[in-house]
């Protein structure tokens, strides 16, 4: 009642300044917090940088929050059909974390009162495109004020940004990769097939120059000289080869533009016995191939086949030749069939004595223009025979495949379907 108005000017004066003071530094310490969070969203962003495997992201994620919060952390993300976690060998049933992953909603659980010290544990969902995609656990000595419990489901949501984030980064990055691998494959596949052509188109030439050089020399001497009937004989022999071959040259031209038109060969399907084919394209062979031995074994009660007969002839004499081509003079050539009774199919196969097939050509022995090393030394031709002879076996429905032989030698297994 004695203070003057001096004395309470002073006290409202001490009360507005102490009132700033507790003001300001509530301020300050609400700018520290927000800016030490801040500071944990930066280096979450940062500990996530990189291509990182998903367990060893989530481990350095744990690490950089442990040293930011003050706390043990876990951290508990689903990758496809396991379960990641960091901080802890498994999460156990009925746990805090697989209560949340099981309803997505934050879990405070407050000290149980038992023995030691007080500790207390906050776990927030992780939230992705999904749904719940894992958990975040924060256990600490002591208390966690309800402010921190309203900012960790907003860290929460930053860490499951950050690992999408990472995760589709990461991505792209093993896409980007593929797709330069698959370029670059694509590019040595161009440049091969370009260079093969290039070869193709030099050997091809000679190819046709030879027989045709045959064909115009014997004509230009039936012009100018005559024969003996004997003579004429053989004559018209060669000319009748190098002619059949003109024309399997040509045919195996016609068919690989087919081919890279992606057409299938036409067929005129009939019945087909295999055995009468099998046993006329061999002695054809036989009789213009007097340097090598055949041995035929084809029963006559083969199933007949349902297919094109000039086609057909023309991969018997194909395999048949090639076998020729590729082993030594005076070895044998074998030349088999048999039905499959159980795919309802018949087999055909063609054994040679020569030096077999490369494990790294084998795979490649079908494909346009391609010969291998060894084959390219030893024997001519233009790459096209075996190419041509799959694309008739394809159209027929049938499948041919390539194998080495012991001691040495070449197996072509021939498969087509039978008559039902």
């Amino acid at each position: 009642e004695g203070a003057t108005p001096a004395v309470l000017e002073g006290l409202l004066t001490f009360v507005l300044l102490l009132g700033v003071g507790v003001l300001s530094a509530a301020l300050a310490g609400g700018a520290r917090r927000q800016r030490a969070r801040y500071e944990t969203l930066a280096t979450v962003q940062r500990a996530l940088d990189g291509d990182t495997p998903l367990d060893l992201a989530l481990a350095r994620l744990r690490a950089c929050l442990q040293s930011r919060l003050d706390a043990s952390v876990g951290l508990v993300m689903h990758d496809g059909t396991r379960l990641a976690v960091a901080g802890g060998a498994t999460v156990a049933r009925g746990s805090a974390v697989a209560r949340v992953l099981a309803s997505g909603a934050p879990l405070f659980v407050p000290h149980d009162g038992g023995p030691g010290p007080l500790r207390r544990c906050f776990v927030a969902p992780l939230s992705g495109r999904g749904g719940v995609v894992g958990a975040l656990a924060v256990e600490r000595p002591g208390d966690i004020s309800a402010d921190e419990r309203r900012w960790l489901p907003v860290l929460a949501a930053h860490v499951s940004l950050a690992l999408e984030n990472a995760r589709l980064t990461a991505r792209q990055r093993r896409f980007a990769d593929e797709l330069a691998e698959k370029v670059t494959a694509a590019t040595r596949h161009v440049v091969e097939m370009d260079r093969m052509k290039s070869e193709f188109v030099a050997i091809a030439s000679h190819e046709l120059r030879t027989p045709l050089t045959a064909l115009q020399g014997f004509s230009e001497l039936l012009v100018v000289r005559r024969f003996t009937p004997a003579e004429l004989a053989r004559i018209g022999a060669i000319m009748s080869a190098e002619t059949e071959r003109l024309g399997r040259i040509v045919s195996d031209f016609l068919d690989l533009a087919r081919l890279e038109r992606g057409l299938p060969p036409p067929l005129r399907l009939t019945r087909v016995d295999a055995a009468a084919l099998i046993g006329d394209a061999v002695e054809v062979l036989r009789r213009a191939r007097t340097t090598h031995e055949f041995e035929v074994d084809c029963p006559e009660a083969l199933p007949p086949l349902e297919a094109d007969p000039d086609a057909l002839d023309r991969v018997v004499k194909n395999l048949v030749s090639n076998a020729v081509k590729y082993s030594p003079a005076g070895s044998r050539v074998r030349v088999a069939a048999r039905a499959r009774s159980a795919a309802r199919a018949v087999e055909i196969t063609v054994e040679d004595e020569g030096p077999g097939i490369a494990e790294t050509d084998r795979a490649r022995i079908f494909e346009p223009y391609y010969r291998t090393a060894a084959g390219a030394r030893t024997a001519g031709g233009a790459g096209l025979g075996l190419a041509v002879v799959k694309s008739l076996v394809d159209a027929h429905g049938g499948t041919i495949c390539a194998d080495n032989i012991m001691p040495h030698g070449t197996r072509m297994t021939l498969v087509l379907p039978a008559v039902s």
